[in-house]
């Protein structure tokens, strides 16, 4: 006890740092107690600290007190939780540590959104580096064997990185021996426990390995080592990946974020970790390798950029010949759009300038000429906020064939046309500043459909809108629903009459529905209705008009009608079909979720959609 007396922490410290353990600070109960969040004053500043308060009813007392402060006391490494100290006065139990912001990992296995397949393998690696620190590099006279690793006990700093935690069970045995072994009532959690020490109570470093390979599963799975109707998970991804049906139980959405290779990798450690014969169980070293090897192969991939919205004009893509696209360039500015039109548009190309040197697309179309070639340049500061065009049919030698008939470009400096001919089936794109990322669509003796594409940001999503009111209102004027990757949009709920007075969006995620509050609604409409998706139905695209409040809250910009297209139906329309129509289209697996501004009614509404490209 005399070599840890430096870490002791008084009492009375602890109090004043938990605020005598308030419910308020309280973070996370457990099989030893309860967890407190606090803030430390030491001889050198404050320091954010976890406290662990032992229950003395826990079953677990002063060995596996002990062996924690003894353990985290001798041995420091970046992916092992830090203990500040501790403090054993009369029935008094108390370990204090640097408290890790994002809390353990088993609250974010089943978000793929907030953990992405990225961010799991750089977890993956830490963690692994944690437990190969403890069981090879030490000493060289023994080893640490931790006998509860699970996601719970592995806690995540604000940087995202894998601190291994909880060493109350650990056992300290010989490691200058070819097997090192040690009998022992076998402890730990079910779903994570080795079941040659459950069954022999013969403990070796192995059976850490064994439960890290249930950790990995989940991981890569999206799922806990037990939840209801599945049963635990060591003995199913065994089974699901002898068959090759291991991306059965893999959530879709996270999935959807692996490349093959990467996914292979891991799945072949972590399988390997759950090996009945230990001795072809991997040891950590060599986890390390395969994890930083699917870590490698997933970050050379180019992440999703861009999301396509539209097309308008022709749907049918006739054959390769047909289809165009621009795309610019990260480092590229856009300086001049050159447009050949009269009644129609006929082609359309790009020119960029990046360190001065210019660069200039392929034509898009133009296997007809028309009257007149614009060239619309764009200074140094300017940069496309908007696309404004119109839909029309064709005439002459190639007549009926629907095409687009009119161009606008809208920067933050000005309104670049129209060029060609504004017919009576307009559609419009506004964008965000820094947004627009190119243009693609099909053509042939003119540009017969054309569409957007999106930059995204760093989150993989990007905005599209708005369609109704632009002036923002305060914060209460504003709303946001975005849908989460592992959660199914299930039902759109409105209310309506001649207007859209609100929106409410319930989401479903393993058999959990999960309501958003109302946007708008401070004015209840005539009629309610309900839109239920089915379990793969998605939204591909929005249509509505934007109309003019009457009544008591008159001369009001806001959305008059809504409906909602799927790639199973159309739901719609809602309200009254009056004012100026628009329409969203956009590609399958987009949709994110809607935006906008509220008040008495749905004043504005944008789209959230996810980067595919």
């Amino acid at each position: 006890m005399e070599k840890v007396r430096h870490l002791e922490i008084t009492l009375k410290d602890i109090q004043l740092a938990t605020k005598n353990f308030n419910k308020e600070n309280f973070i996370a109960k457990g099989g030893f107690g309860s967890v407190y969040k606090g803030v430390l004053q030491l001889s050198d500043g404050v320091i954010d600290v976890a406290v662990k308060r032992l229950d003395p009813e826990s079953g677990q007392g002063n060995h596996e007190f002990m062996m924690e402060i003894t353990t985290l006391s001798c041995y420091r490494h970046k992916n092992l939780v830090s203990l500040v100290g501790f403090c054993d006065v009369d029935k008094e139990k108390i370990l204090v540590y640097e408290r890790e912001t994002n809390g353990s990992l088993d609250k974010y296995i089943g978000n793929p959104i907030d953990l992405n397949w990225i961010k799991r393998l750089k977890i993956s690696i830490g963690a692994a580096r944690g437990l190969n620190y403890l069981h090879d590099e030490v000493g060289q006279q023994h080893r640490i064997i931790h006998r509860d690793i699970k996601s719970a006990n592995i806690l995540i700093s604000k940087n995202w990185e894998a601190k291994v935690a909880d060493f109350g069970l650990s056992k300290i045995a010989p490691a200058n021996i070819q097997y090192t072994f040690l009998v022992t009532a076998a402890a730990g959690t079910y779903g994570y426990l080795d079941p040659v020490y459950h069954h022999t109570g013969v403990l070796t470093k192995e059976s850490d390995v064994y439960s890290f390979g249930v950790v990995l599963f989940e991981i890569l799975c999206g799922r806990l080592a037990y939840e209801e109707g599945y049963g635990f998970l060591g003995p199913l991804v065994e089974r699901m990946y002898t068959t090759k049906k291991l991306d059965d139980i893999i959530l879709p959405n996270l999935r959807k974020q692996m490349s093959l290779n990467s996914l292979n990798t891991f799945a072949a450690i972590a399988y390997q970790c759950l090996k009945v014969n230990r001795s072809e169980r991997p040891r950590m070293a060599q986890i390390i390798e395969k994890l930083e090897n699917a870590y490698k192969i997933q970050a050379s991939l180019k992440p999703a950029e861009f999301a396509r919205v539209g097309i308008w004009g022709t749907k049918s893509s006739g054959g390769p010949q047909n289809i165009w696209e621009f795309m610019l360039k990260r480092d590229h500015k856009l300086k001049m759009i050159t447009i050949d039109h009269g009644v129609l548009i006929y082609s359309l190309m790009f020119t960029t300038e990046s360190k001065g040197i210019l660069y200039t697309s392929k034509k898009a179309g133009g296997w007809n000429g028309g009257e007149t070639v614009s060239e619309v340049m764009f200074e140094d500061d300017e940069e496309i906020i908007g696309i404004n065009g119109t839909v029309g049919v064709s005439t002459g030698q190639y007549a009926g064939y629907t095409v687009i008939s009119s161009l606008s470009f809208l920067s933050n400096k000005k309104t670049h046309g129209p060029f060609g001919r504004v017919t009576t089936n307009p559609f419009s794109v506004p964008l965000d500043k820094g947004n627009f990322g190119g243009l693609y669509g099909l053509a042939g003796y003119y540009i017969d459909g054309i569409g957007v594409y999106m930059k995204a940001s760093s989150d993989e999503i990007t905005q599209v809108g708005y369609w109704g009111i632009k002036a923002p209102g305060g914060p209460q004027n504003q709303w946001s629903f975005q849908l989460e990757r592992n959660h199914h949009l299930k039902k759109i709920t409105i209310d309506h009459g001649d207007l859209i007075y609100s929106l409410m969006f319930t989401t479903e995620f393993r058999g959990e529905e999960k309501t958003s509050n109302k946007a708008g609604g401070w004015k209840g409409g005539d009629v309610k209705s309900k839109v239920t998706f089915t379990w793969d139905e998605e939204i591909t695209a929005i249509e509505g008009t934007v109309g003019v409040s009457r009544g008591t809250y008159a001369g009001i910009t806001i959305i008059s009608s809504l409906t909602f297209i799927t790639n199973k139906k159309t739901h719609g329309p809602y309200g009254s079909v009056t004012g100026t129509p628009f329409t969203v289209p956009w590609g399958k697996d987009s949709f994110a979720g809607f935006f906008g501004r509220c008040g008495y009614y749905i004043d504005a509404i944008g789209v959230y959609l996810r980067a595919t490209i």
